[in-house]
């Protein structure tokens, strides 16, 4: 069984959200997209984000389950296996969103980006709070502890 380190991929991933908001931003611009409308997409896409992620308000209905103890023969995947993992669905789903937005309306793709751009700074921002002992699997969702 390979586990990936909760607090790890969150960082991980984080470069590459990050990189891809901005690669959606520029690819905005180069659609034909004016520079205050685009940077105002991006700006609420990426704020917005981040505001819904700390602020859901059905993380009072969720309960979670305490760890279980990870097991014996687990592993922890490589640092890019984890950074690659993380980012089905979300990241990709967001990247052809904006792929597809991207000609027909660019400042759509720039806030796609700003979305994209969120889960990286989103990410950072709850990293410390994480606890770094915390395991999972990406094929079952079980969460175990080192």
């Amino acid at each position: 069984m390979t586990l990936h380190q909760v607090r790890r991929r969150a960082v991980l991933v984080a470069p590459i959200r990050l990189g891809l908001g901005v690669v959606w931003l520029a690819a905005a611009r180069l659609a034909g997209a004016e520079s205050t409308p685009a940077l105002l997409a991006f700006g609420t896409g990426l704020v917005g984000f981040v505001f819904l992620a700390f602020n859901d308000p059905r993380s009072a209905f969720f309960t979670r389950a305490e760890p279980k103890p990870a097991p014996a023969d687990a592993t922890v995947a490589g640092p890019l296996r984890q950074a690659l993992q993380a980012t089905l669905p979300s990241t990709v789903g967001v990247s052809v969103l904006a792929a597809i937005a991207v000609v027909p309306s660019p400042v759509l793709a720039a806030f796609l980006g700003g979305i994209s751009a969120g889960l990286g700074v989103g990410g950072l921002a709850a990293a410390p709070r994480i606890d770094p002992a915390l395991l999972f699997d990406p094929r079952t969702g079980a969460v175990y502890r080192s």
